[in-house]
């Protein structure tokens, strides 16, 4: 049976909707949840172990949020490179996750450009709808 979520770096790295993240911890052991929802009050998951970092992100945000998407890229990564398996997501794991997504693979440099590497995480998760203003955080933080 093929899973809601996946994994954006094998064994390690998991992404998808708030609805998968508890399959995510209990199937793949994540450890640390970014949760990129500014309208969550509560981690996803119910497990005692896992660490909840909200990053709030406006679904439908009116300008770009460069500071907030850096700050949950940085997260991500930073968690992967002290060996903690880590999974984040949004509502439904398109636009926000999407962008982390595209965000996370350049920070790693998996990818060179942030097309090259939307085209990853595409390849990944086809579901990935990275919009307009999301794109504007990303080149402002990585550049074109």
């Amino acid at each position: 049976m093929m899973k809601p979520y996946q994994a954006l770096v094998p064994d390690r790295i998991f992404f998808g909707g708030a609805q998968d993240v508890e399959q995510m911890v209990t199937d793949e052991g994540v450890e640390v949840v970014v949760d990129l929802r500014e309208e969550a009050e509560k981690c996803a998951s119910t497990a005692e172990h896992v660490q909840w970092v909200k990053i709030p992100l406006g679904d439908h945000a009116e300008e770009p949020e460069a500071d907030l998407f850096r700050s949950a890229i940085q997260e991500v990564v930073n968690t992967y490179r002290e060996g903690k398996k880590v999974a984040f997501h949004c509502g439904g794991g398109r636009g926000r996750t999407g962008t982390v997504a595209v965000g996370t693979l350049r920070e790693l440099g998996l990818a060179q450009t942030l097309e090259e590497a939307e085209q990853q995480a595409k390849a990944i998760r086809p579901s990935i709808a990275v919009k307009p203003l999301q794109w504007e955080s990303l080149r402002a933080i990585y550049g074109k």
